[in-house]
């Protein structure tokens, strides 16, 4: 959860969060089920928000569920979220059990003819999950945990028989290098894959949906904001240079890019809110609620 939910104490302490892996047959393509549950006050809006997230996730919804594009309860296929920020509100009582699916994965359990060739149209949107699976969705009666749910989900993927997409074995190898802290820049990338550019953009198109440069820079900003997450002692700018930054300028707007807010702004309202006994100020505000910097 470091690294992906912004204010992950406060989400914790909000509603139950529950995970559990997936048979190994199908660890290939699934990474993990999810689940939240919540039971708010009425008229409680609690915002849940996650940090640029280029997996695509299949979940179940019920209850008091809203997000932009949606409505509400159903099941929905949401892609790869490349705009800062994604926000979900919890309402009322409710629950979601999701599929979170690695990278490049959903080619092998979509049919053929419904798999999208290119997935950039996906970015930042949801849809429902019947424009995929048609009238094959997950059992309706599937329990509200992932653990419990999760025999019930390794059948019903299993049952497509899934097998890689034309070309997973070499993404795989190129997000295995996207995470060796050593590569920096793409150029590098580029150099220890030994593809050019052009050819790891119509990948990334295909499989991703996200660009390979986008995806390299939110690996590193993902360590910077688990870092902080966790109460890390060292400074801003020495974070930032032992993360691969030698440009306090170009760490700034690089870590705004992805979560919204300046590292300083960020790892000041972690503070405030865990001396407080929360997670981090709501998105757009700073720990004393003044505006943050656009």
């Amino acid at each position: 959860m470091y690294g992906h939910v912004l204010g992950p104490e406060e989400f914790r302490a909000r509603t139950r969060y529950d995970f559990a892996p997936p048979d190994p047959r199908l660890a290939r393509w699934v990474e993990r089920y999810w689940s939240v549950r919540w039971e708010l006050g009425e008229d409680e809006i609690f915002p849940v928000v996650t940090v640029d997230e280029p997996s695509i996730n299949l979940t179940l919804e019920r209850g008091g569920v809203a997000r932009a594009g949606t409505d509400g309860a159903g099941t929905w296929i949401t892609g790869p979220v490349s705009r800062e920020l994604f926000q979900v509100s919890l309402l009322g009582t409710g629950s979601v059990v999701g599929v979170k699916l690695r990278i490049g994965g959903a080619a092998a359990l979509v049919p053929a003819a419904r798999m999208p060739r290119d997935l950039r149209p996906l970015r930042d949107r949801t849809i429902p999950a019947a424009d995929w699976f048609g009238e094959d969705l997950p059992p309706a009666d599937l329990p509200e945990d992932a653990v419990r749910a999760a025999g019930m989900l390794d059948a019903w993927l299993l049952a497509r028989e899934p097998r890689d997409p034309d070309g997973y074995e070499e993404l795989l190898g190129i997000l295995a290098l996207l995470e060796r802290s050593e590569i920096s820049r793409l150029s590098e990338l580029e150099d220890r894959a030994g593809i050019g550019a052009r050819s790891l953009q119509r990948m990334f198109d295909r499989h991703v949906g996200i660009g390979p440069k986008r995806m390299l820079m939110r690996s590193r900003v993902m360590d910077a904001v688990a870092a902080i997450d966790r109460g890390d002692p060292r400074e801003i700018p020495a974070l930032a240079q032992d993360l691969g930054w030698f440009d306090q300028s170009h760490f700034i707007r690089d870590f705004r890019a992805v979560t919204g807010r300046t590292p300083a702004r960020y790892a000041a309202a972690t503070r405030d809110a865990a001396r407080a006994g929360t997670g981090p100020a709501s998105p757009g505000t700073a720990a004393g609620g003044d505006t943050l910097e656009p």
